[in-house]
């Protein structure tokens, strides 16, 4: 059967049969992921309004550049000071394995005046008394690696200067006896060793016997030196 046979109602429906396939196809095959794929493309765009409107544009500085550069050559400048200083230090600390610098001090003690009755080495291994949990957790990996801790301000110098730690100096604890004035003398003649010594830790009492007219009362001091 042919078209030329149909009458024309029934030419008519095939052409309209034939349009409603082309035209299902169509919109199954093309029509509809194109149209998903442009309602995908609107929300995107929807989305970067809405960033780009909720965005704050930076501040201009106050400064100028040529004003931040000059602070930032001053900073510089400071931060070099302030190694140069950390170096001179550093030339001033005695070897970890040293007994001189034990025998400065004793010999200080004598032309001060004062009887040291103890003198001892001080170990000071961290602990976690007194750490809060994240610190533990610091103080856990730092000894597992190898690292050195930086205590906070909070902590003792004793605690801030011990094993592991980033300051960590051998120390000398010394009982000392003695009056008033010559306890201090041996504090101040400190300052003018070869090595630099410092004082980490200072207790003073009054010893029990009273002291004969015209004589100063002893004293019992106990200091922590980091040598």
């Amino acid at each position: 059967m042919t078209l030329t046979k149909l009458n024309t109602r029934e030419q008519i429906l095939i052409g309209l049969v034939m349009v409603s396939i082309f035209l299902g196809g169509y919109t199954l095959f093309r029509f509809i992921p194109k149209n998903s794929e442009i309602a995908s493309l609107q929300k995107q765009v929807a989305k970067t309004e809405r960033k780009l409107n909720s965005a704050r544009i930076p501040d201009e500085p106050n400064e100028g550049v040529e004003e931040l550069l000059i602070k930032l050559d001053e900073q510089e400048q400071s931060l070099s000071l302030l190694k140069d200083i950390a170096d001179g230090v550093a030339q001033r600390l005695a070897p970890f394995d040293s007994q001189q610098v034990i025998i400065l001090v004793s010999q200080l003690a004598r032309q001060s005046g004062v009887r040291v009755k103890t003198s001892e080495a001080l170990k000071t291994p961290i602990t976690a008394t007194a750490m809060n949990k994240k610190q533990r957790e610091r103080l856990k990996k730092a000894r597992s690696s190898g690292t050195k801790l930086i205590l906070p301000a909070s902590r003792s110098w004793i605690d801030r200067m011990s094993l592991a730690t980033m300051f960590h100096r051998p120390m000398q604890r010394l009982v000392l006896e003695g009056d008033y004035q010559s306890i201090r003398a041996f504090i101040h003649g400190l300052d003018n060793l070869e090595w630099q010594v410092t004082v980490v830790r200072f207790n003073i009492e009054k010893m029990p016997t009273v002291p004969l007219r015209g004589y100063a009362q002893v004293l019992k001091s106990e200091l922590v030196l980091a040598l």
